[in-house]
Parts: C-alpha cells; structure tokens; sequence
C-alpha cells in the first residue's frame, strides 16, 4: 500500500510540474513532459544514491584539511517506486511525443 501511495504522489507531482511549467512557458503539456520525466528520475536517482562524485569531492576536501585517510565509498543505488515510476512516465511521455509528431518524424 506504501508504495503504491508513493507512486500515485511521485505521478501527482510531475504532472503538477509539467503542467505549472507548460503554463508559465506557453508550451504545450507533451512538449514538456518527456523533459520533466527525464529530471525527475535523474534527481531521484542522484538524491538517493550513495557514493559516487560529490561524495568523493566531499572525502578528499575532508582528508586535506584534517590529513586523516577516509575510506572511499563504493557508489549504490537502490532503485525506488518513486523512480520506477518517473521511468514508466518518461517512456510513456517519449512514445506519447513519437505518436503525436509521427508526421514530422516520418
């Protein structure tokens, strides 16, 4: 149930977005949607994610000052419903913008 709540929010939230956004540019809601799919599952996966660039730049920043080695964390992520979800709506948004512009790509 937990998740299917966290899914149903994650989806309110990206169509509130694009819709926000699309409004405030003049732009229709399909022109959009694929990019706010596209940030929204980037920003989960690098807001959730342990490990990788920032952790290492904060380490080594940690080692200069103090001179003490800190282990390097090995980068992890667990993939989340909320994640799951921004995919399906950015694949579902990316067949949607292939479907409405056939003539154009055709």
């Amino acid at each position: 149930m937990k998740n299917a709540i966290v899914s149903i929010v994650t989806l309110a939230l990206m169509l509130v977005i694009n819709y926000v956004a699309a409004s405030m540019m003049n732009w229709s809601f399909i022109d959009l949607s694929l990019f706010v799919g596209l940030c929204v599952a980037l920003g989960i996966r690098f807001f959730t994610s342990s490990g990788g660039l920032s952790s290492n730049a904060v380490r080594v920043q940690v080692q200069s000052m103090t001179g003490i080695k800190v282990e390097e964390e090995k980068e992890t992520f667990k993939p989340t419903f909320a994640y799951y979800t921004a995919i399906v709506y950015t694949l579902i948004s990316l067949i949607s913008i292939i479907i409405y512009y056939k003539d154009y790509f055709i």
